[in-house]
């Protein structure tokens, strides 16, 4: 892998990680699905920006939209107010190390649809991972079931919404252009966000700078050009190398947690944390940085 890719590669790591971040300030002050309607509204403007100065066609046909719509409330909506709502009630930084349980989602599901077999290892990595979960929940469930434990079961959902639209494309969706198909999911996550912040009386709120301050960074770094940053980095270097992204993103989500909002965590996330690493290895090896399509 060349330097200048290596280092493409820990940039998105850290918008993704500090997406958690944003979304920990943003929600502080302004109610979850308002924020996430926010977050979705600017992300659209900014990739419908981009396929302006790149003079490309929009998506055409109702089917093709059709799926848009689907993608924008799997891959959208769901998780994206899931996290917004969870991450009220826990630190950043474990919501950063929940959500890097979606490649474990992910294959369940795909071995569930006979799209990948199913080995030994790759059955005692499923088990480590939510083994792993198990270590970052339990602390809370012994306490009784509260707002925190919900807090972290959002982040789960979003994980495994998330599994759910990645497979989903995958059938649905792969031969359109990247770009496109991000503006596509994203602008229909905002169509179908904003009734739901309208039930949150967004009229009511107080909009702080704070809140539009982090709602503006998560659109525009967090969301649009990370998502134009990604599909770069599948362009060269290719998917198995672009797939290490998933090892650095709760790496960066604890260390923006730690500097920015002086979040500390108990053992408990760094075990999960490891467990969660020890599964994804279990599950698809280790990336090779080399050069694949």
């Amino acid at each position: 892998m060349a330097l200048s890719a290596l280092g493409e590669l820990l940039l998105l790591g850290a918008m993704w990680g500090a997406s958690f971040l944003f979304i920990k300030i943003g929600v502080s002050d302004v109610r979850p699905l308002t924020f996430a309607t926010l977050r979705v509204l600017i992300g659209s403007a900014v990739l419908l920006g981009v396929i302006a100065l790149r003079r490309l066609p929009l998506p055409r046909g109702k089917r093709l939209w059709g799926r848009l719509m689907v993608m924008g409330a799997v891959g959208i909506v769901i998780p994206f107010g899931a996290i917004a709502w969870g991450t009220q009630y826990i630190a950043s930084g474990l919501s950063a190390i929940l959500n890097a349980t979606m490649p474990l989602f992910t294959f369940g599901l795909a071995v569930l649809l006979g799209d990948e077999p199913l080995s030994l290892r790759r059955a005692l990595g499923l088990v480590v991972g939510f083994l792993g979960i198990t270590v970052l929940t339990w602390p809370k469930l012994q306490a009784g079931i509260r707002s925190e434990v919900w807090g972290q079961v959002a982040i789960v959902i979003a994980s495994l919404s998330y599994a759910v639209a990645i497979l989903y494309a995958k059938r649905r969706l792969a031969q359109e252009p990247p770009l496109l198909t991000a503006f596509g999911q994203v602008s229909m996550g905002a169509a179908l966000f904003v009734p739901l912040a309208l039930a949150e009386l967004p009229w009511q709120q107080t909009f702080t700078s704070r809140a539009m301050g982090a709602a503006l960074a998560i659109g525009v770094i967090g969301t649009a050009l990370a998502y134009i940053l990604y599909y770069r980095l599948l362009r060269e270097i290719g998917p198995t190398a672009t797939s290490l992204v998933t090892y650095i993103v709760p790496l960066f989500g604890i260390f923006w947690g730690r500097i920015i909002l002086g979040e500390v965590l108990s053992w408990h996330a760094f075990a999960a944390l490891g467990l969660i690493f020890i599964s994804l290895i279990l599950v698809n090896g280790l990336p090779q940085i080399g050069r694949s399509r």
